[in-house]
């Protein structure tokens, strides 16, 4: 659900209304988390690591408020729920992209997620998701990439218009490498300093890090 912003009575409208002006008030973060428990974990029970570290990512989107906030014909709205786009490889070399929502309780969110993962039509339009959440103005999504087989420690992202980066956070997650005993991934993120600042970055990073280390 989302929830109109009177920027008057908000506890960012300075953030705000000095971003705002910015020509583009996007920028990225790269960094890494230790996923150690989680990899091992998935390996030891032929689980999926992809939807483990979806849902971490998932549960920090969720957690740290300030994720949840988005322009929307140039109105601010907080959404308290916050589900994931996510582009899938299908057959042929191209992908799909599924609308995973979030759910709290990790069982039932990894039986969804799967059951969404391998029900994607063969000829369906890669963008389907996105252009039906963009007419719809429902923007309590995040983007999460996942390239398992590149390692990567920078990251750049499109520009979707002049002063939009995106209509929503986009976010890269890379291949798992082995480090001095432990098992690393990068994770790149891309959002709009209106709302997100370095230090919600980092509680966002520290949550996916906690959770990955159940």
């Amino acid at each position: 659900m989302k929830h109109l912003i009177d920027p008057a009575h908000w506890d960012r409208h300075d953030n705000w209304a000095f971003m705002q002006q910015f020509e583009n008030s996007w920028y990225s973060v790269t960094s890494e988390v230790d996923c150690t428990k989680a990899f091992e974990a998935a390996k030891r029970d032929h689980t999926s690591f992809f939807v483990r570290y979806l849902y971490a990512m998932l549960r920090a989107a969720n957690e740290v408020k300030e994720m949840g906030y988005r322009t929307v014909e140039g109105k601010v709205y907080w959404f308290d729920r916050i589900g994931a786009t996510v582009p899938v490889a299908v057959p042929g070399g191209t992908f799909y992209t599924v609308l995973v929502p979030y759910e709290e309780d990790y069982t039932s969110f990894y039986e969804h997620t799967e059951k969404l993962l391998h029900d994607i039509p063969a000829d369906g339009d890669p963008y389907g998701v996105n252009r039906q959440l963009i007419t719809s103005g429902d923007f309590g999504v995040v983007n999460i990439s996942a390239t398992p087989k590149l390692y990567f420690t920078s990251m750049t992202y499109t520009f979707f218009q002049p002063h939009q980066g995106s209509h929503w956070p986009l976010m890269n997650v890379g291949k798992a490498v082995r480090r001095e005993g432990r098992w690393v991934m990068p994770v790149g993120i891309y959002v709009d300093h209106c709302f997100v600042d370095g230090g919600n970055i980092s509680d966002f990073i520290n949550i996916v890090s906690e959770e990955l280390s159940r």
